[in-house]
């Protein structure tokens, strides 16, 4: 007995971003279906998906009978869970299925139902019912001989039939025997408990777990399971028989016990004082963590302080001493898991504003804003050795409010977000301080001396360096720096050149380490300083052993703002460091601090500048101490985070404010926009978040021109709301945007040139399907094509429009626009009225089909239906047009492509304009042929481009640029055109 299958029209923009060349589909489909994707999610069963090499819908179906069984859309499962978990979606090509031995049989009756239809193949038109058989004419069979008679006998009863199969009792079968070996190889109690009723509560739980309250004390809750993982929960699938099946042998948990994971502190809960949450990454005894356990304590009396840890170490007794409750964060879990854990906090605590220490917290800073909670972040981290990259950019976008201890660091990662997110505005809400200084100390011993450890006199010049033996620390550099000052000093014949001795304070120095210490070891050895260098470890007491110490170097690749330099400023060493290597050399130039600041990466330098300010930098005359006091003390720190959660608290009002109101809600498009802050999350509250940030990563609705807005904004900053009102307001009414109804026109220019270049030979069936929709057009294609086309190719080609196909074979230089522009000048120009201009787009540089999704939005909006086609074409009825191209959400400017669009425009006369952040994206458009006569001024070889042609920067990206303002010099304008609920 067939399922009853689920429809679930809601996943229908699922299946337009798949990979399913929907265009295609539908010439399998009987004659008169509009909308294949709807008819699809209807009919699947009957009329499966084919997409060659990758899905076959009856298939999957067949070799995943659980999904068979909850009549879930195969499809629909696939993307949202299947294709993660690795079940086959495609026949292999070389693993036939082995058939099983055949046992005797009694002869089965005859099927209840007709047997599932197998998948059609793409392009062949959907079969006709099978008809039953034609029996053959047979040949008399021959008599046999009398036999003897027998003694009669009592007539055998019949042997019964088989009960016919019933799948889904088969699959619960399996299902209940999979959950009894987990429940009893778990020892769950709430199982062990049932004896001898456990076979009748499995099967209860099964059936319970069809209206998704299926429950195990301590082992399973399906709302919980639910809420946690996005994937499971808009998946047609059942979150219980997922679970038994596949996510307990994945490691997903199955449920969470948040009472288990609090501790009360050590601290009373105060009335009348709101509630902060404060965060560290974990509890190690390191730089982060140590600064974050500090900044609980000293909020402690302002606030009612909750600490919470996303990984273990040894200061977790301490987070929970000094706060009134600790969350031992279920990090492992997920993002979801996070936002459950902070939501009971909310409910059961009053959990008001969250403070998050290092960007390795940006998991907690998410799931803060899906929540809504306003949040501080102190970022201690240099963008370039975070990864994976792009997670400073993201820590940067998510929080409301965001603290670097030096500009350096606040340059690293706003670089990141430019580089790599493309954003072009300045961030409004990054704040520099300095954080306070710490005097924190794992162990005090009063006789202890870093001098007595190592064997030093007085009058030995100690010249340190901390952290742990790996290449960031720059341990060579230090040993370079070192080696260097020794030399200068012995060539000035300066007696302290033997007094020198070189202490590395920090473990990892090993001879069995041979990514680091073997090559230290080398230097050391080679140059003849191995008397003088002494690697004794880490030391339980820093500032002891620091009070020993005369210069201490900071010589790391990159280092935000070590505590440990703080720690040598305040028992007044001389410093030395390297400009952009740290946030400490920012503040060592800003209040001229005791301390020589040499070249990045050049030890020699340094050396040198050590040299020549030796005695000044050895001197302890109090001024490293008393900057140390003056602007790094902690309660200064602490008063300046407490402004900054008061301005976090305003900002994230502001956005909630702004998001409610009908003027807003009303202009908002969330498909349009399409991100979020995770898979589930809000997308006006990321458009507006992002706003009040001052940046945007893309148009809020069809049309906006929010690049100006914003560029208006950053030349004269505004109250939020007057910000919000101009973005939703502001739009170009150069090139206004069209939404595509498919209610289709009569209207359509008389002849259409239609220019198509074939890289990809494979995409043609797709772009024909496309092609099709132009049926209602007086057409012609001229293709230009680098590979050999086969009889078949150019068959489907012809049969895709009306006109007559022109193929030009092509070397492959300029890509696409090479042969169009030739194209155009030689052959279309002045025969055609309008003319098109395609391509095999597959983009195979980008990730995740980008590529795949963008050729199909293009596609889509520019020619997606039969009646949408002509609805586009119906655009030149109005003289004034152009150009017609589609809308796009994304954030796009001229980029590297300033000099090009200079030379290209040069020999026609006309100056660039201010700014190209709206043209055909993708280059694929329709324009009328008279509005781009300037191509044929340009010389015939200006696009002859050889390969390979950079991802950005050539003349061919100028080009796509330029065309707008190509078409309005001649006098006409640019339309874009938009299909609702499209996006790439």
């Amino acid at each position: 007995m067939r399922p009853q299958q689920r429809t679930e029209p809601k996943f229908k923009p699922l299946l337009e971003r798949s990979k399913v060349d929907w265009q295609r589909y539908a010439t399998t489909l009987p004659p008169g279906i509009e909308d294949p994707i709807a008819f699809f999610l209807e009919h699947f069963y009957d009329y499966p998906v084919v997409e060659p090499e990758w899905f076959d819908s009856a298939y999957y179906l067949e070799t995943n009978p659980d999904v068979e069984m909850d009549g879930a859309n195969p499809l629909v499962h696939f993307l949202l869970y299947g294709k993660k978990e690795g079940r086959p979606a495609w026949p292999s090509p070389t693993l036939e299925p082995v058939a099983p031995a055949k046992a005797e049989q009694s002869p089965k009756p005859e099927a209840a139902v007709p047997p599932k239809p197998v998948a059609k193949p793409a392009q062949v038109q959907p079969a006709k019912p099978a008809q039953a058989q034609q029996e053959q004419p047979q040949q008399e069979p021959r008599k046999p001989e009398p036999e003897p008679p027998k003694p009669a006998e009592p007539p055998a009863e019949p042997a019964p039939a088989p009960p016919p199969v019933d799948a889904a009792s088969g699959f619960n079968s399996v299902l209940k025997n999979r959950l009894r070996e987990l429940l009893t190889s778990e020892k769950v109690p709430a199982a062990a408990a049932k004896g001898e009723r456990l076979g009748p509560w499995l099967d209860e739980l099964i059936q319970i777990s069809e209206h998704g309250n299926a429950k195990i004390e301590g082992f399973f809750d399906q709302k919980f399971y639910e809420s946690i993982y996005p994937d499971i929960r808009n998946a047609p699938i059942n979150a219980f028989h997922h679970f038994i099946m596949h996510g307990f042998k994945e490691g997903r948990a199955g449920c969470l016990d948040i009472q288990e994971l609090l501790t009360q502190g050590g601290v009373a809960k105060q009335e009348g004082l709101e509630t902060l949450l404060v965060v560290s990454h974990e509890a190690s005894a390191t730089g982060a963590p140590i600064v974050a356990l500090e900044v609980a304590r000293r909020f402690a009396g302002r606030f009612n302080v909750i600490t919470a840890v996303l990984r273990g170490g040894e200061l977790r007794e301490r987070f929970i001493e000094v706060g009134t409750l600790h969350l031992d964060a279920p990090a492992h879990n997920g993002i979801a898991a996070l936002e459950l854990s902070l939501k009971y906090l909310m409910d059961h605590h009053d959990l008001k504003t969250v403070l998050l220490n290092s960007v390795e917290s940006i998991n907690m800073a998410d799931a803060a804003a899906n929540l809504g909670l306003p949040t501080l972040s102190l970022l201690h981290e240099f963008a370039e050795y975070t990864r994976p990259v792009g997670k400073i950019g993201r820590m940067l976008l998510t929080s409301d409010v965001i603290i670097y201890p030096a500009e350096s660091l606040a340059r690293s990662g706003i670089h990141e977000l430019k580089t790599k997110a493309g954003i072009k505005h300045e961030l409004n809400n990054i704040r520099i301080q300095p954080q306070g200084y710490l005097g924190f100390q794992a162990h005090v011993d009063k006789d202890w001396s870093l001098r007595k450890l190592l064997g030093l006199d007085e009058k030995a010049i100690v010249i340190a360096g901390a952290g742990h033996v790996q290449p960031r620390k720059g341990v060579d550099w230090f040993l370079e720096t070192c080696y260097h000052l020794y030399c200068t000093l012995q060539m000035k014949g300066d007696s302290r050149a033997e007094h020198l001795q070189f202490v590395w304070l920090g473990n990892g120095y090993s001879e069995d380490d041979v990514l680091v210490s073997v090559w230290l070891d080398a230097f050391i050895q080679r140059v003849g300083i191995s008397e003088r260098v002494h690697f004794p470890g880490a030391v339980h007491d820093v500032a002891a052993a620091l009070r020993d110490v005369d210069i201490y170097l900071l010589t790391s690749r990159l280092d935000p703002f070590p505590n440990v330099a703080i720690d040598a400023l305040n028992a007044d060493c001389g410093l030395g460091v390297f400009e952009e290597g740290s946030g400490v050399a920012d503040f060592v130039k800003e209040h001229a601090a005791r301390a020589v600041i040499g070249k990045y990466g050049n030890p020699h330098h340094l050396a040198q500048l050590l040299s020549e300010n030796l005695g000044t930098l050895m001197t302890r005359d109090g001024k490293n101490i008393e900057l140390c006091h003056q602007q790094l003390d902690f309660d200064r720190y602490i008063d300046a985070l407490q402004d900054a959660l008061v301005e976090a608290n305003q900002r994230s009002s502001e956005v909630h404010k702004v998001a409610e109101t009908e003027r807003f809600k009303l202009k908002f498009d969330p498909t349009f926009y399409g991100l979020n802050f995770s898979t589930d999350g809000d997308k006006a509250t990321h458009f507006l978040s992002l706003l009040r940030k001052g940046v945007a990563l893309s148009k809020p609705f069809p049309g906006c021109d929010i690049q100006r807005a914003l560029d208006a904004y950053h030349q004269q900053p505004t109250r939020f709301e007057a910000l919000v009102e101009s973005v939703m307001g502001s739009e170009d009414p150069a090139m206004p945007v069209h939404r595509v109804t498919g209610a289709g026109t009569d209207d359509a220019p008389d002849t259409i040139a239609l220019q198509f270049h074939v890289y990809f030979a494979d995409l043609i069936p797709d772009y024909c399907a496309y092609f099709k929709n132009l049926a209602d057009q007086n057409v012609d294609l001229f293709v230009s094509h680098i590979p050999d086309l086969t009889p078949e190719q150019l068959e489907l080609l012809q049969s895709s429009i009306t006109g007559t196909v022109y193929t030009q074979k092509v070397a492959n230089c300029g890509r696409d626009v090479y042969p169009f522009h030739r194209l155009f000048v030689e052959k279309i120009y002045g025969h055609y009225e309008v003319v098109g201009h395609f391509h095999t787009k597959k983009s195979t540089d980008n990730a995740d089909g980008v590529g795949d999704r963008w050729r199909r939005y293009l596609l889509t909006n520019l020619m997606g239906s039969r009646s949408a086609a002509n609805e586009v074409m119906g655009q030149f009825a109005d003289k004034r047009v152009g150009l017609v191209f589609a809308e796009d959400s994304h954030m796009v400017d001229e980029a590297d492509n300033g000099k090009w669009i200079e030379e290209l425009l040069e020999p026609l006369g006309y100056s660039r304009w201010p700014a190209y952040r709206c043209f055909p994206l993708g280059t694929m458009f329709w324009a009328r042929a008279e509005a781009l006569r300037d191509l044929t001024r340009w010389d015939p070889e200006t696009f002859k481009l050889p390969e390979p042609v950079p991802y950005d920067g050539s003349v061919l990206h100028a080009f796509e640029r330029v065309i707008p303002q190509l078409v309005q010099e001649t006098g006409y304008r640019a339309q874009r055109v938009y299909t609702s609920n499209t996006h790439w």
